[in-house]
């Protein structure tokens, strides 16, 4: 991975990210005046396409990026925590697919828990119309990404039961 630090269009706007070789963003931070916006709960602020280079980015340390993404997530740890001590290794969970990241499905399991779900997986034994957001996922947690506050799910199924945001 490679770390970006980017001036944003407005005089006090900074944005951060973590980066693939092909330019794909996996974490992001959005500072403006002091206001911080990240690419996981509550804000899913993450650039939808390759991030394209400008003049006056400069690359930076993962240290550098892991700095501001842990001042810019702390509000978020004690609740985070809280949802790890509800969803223990084994559980079996159901939410619903909001979104396509590319770690994968984000699920929503409550107002503050969140999972993921390998989407290559899901595909494998789900029918296509129904890998869009809304749709509901079972799956077991099989741990915690404790840098982007999801609990990570496998063997998941998906089904049109109950429908979210149709």
């Amino acid at each position: 991975m490679k770390y970006i630090k980017a001036q944003g269009i407005e005089e006090q706007e900074y944005y951060y990210f973590e980066i693939d070789a092909e330019m794909i963003a996996y974490r992001q931070v959005t500072v403006m005046n002091d206001r911080y916006r990240v690419s996981i709960a509550p804000d899913f602020f993450l650039a939808e396409k390759e991030i394209e280079p400008f003049e006056g980015d400069e690359e930076i340390s993962q240290e550098q990026f892991n700095e501001i993404w842990d001042k810019s997530v702390a509000p978020y740890r004690v609740d985070w925590e809280q949802v790890k001590q509800n969803y223990a290794r084994g559980t079996v969970v159901s939410g619903s697919i909001m979104m396509f990241y590319p770690q994968g499905a984000i699920i929503q399991l409550s107002d503050t828990a969140y999972a993921i779900a390998d989407t290559a997986e899901l595909r494998t034994h789900t029918k296509s119309e129904l890998m869009y957001p809304g749709y509901q996922v079972q799956g077991t947690v099989t741990g915690y990404d404790d840098n982007n506050f999801w609990l990570m799910l496998a063997h998941c199924t998906v089904s049109d039961e109950g429908v979210t945001g149709s």
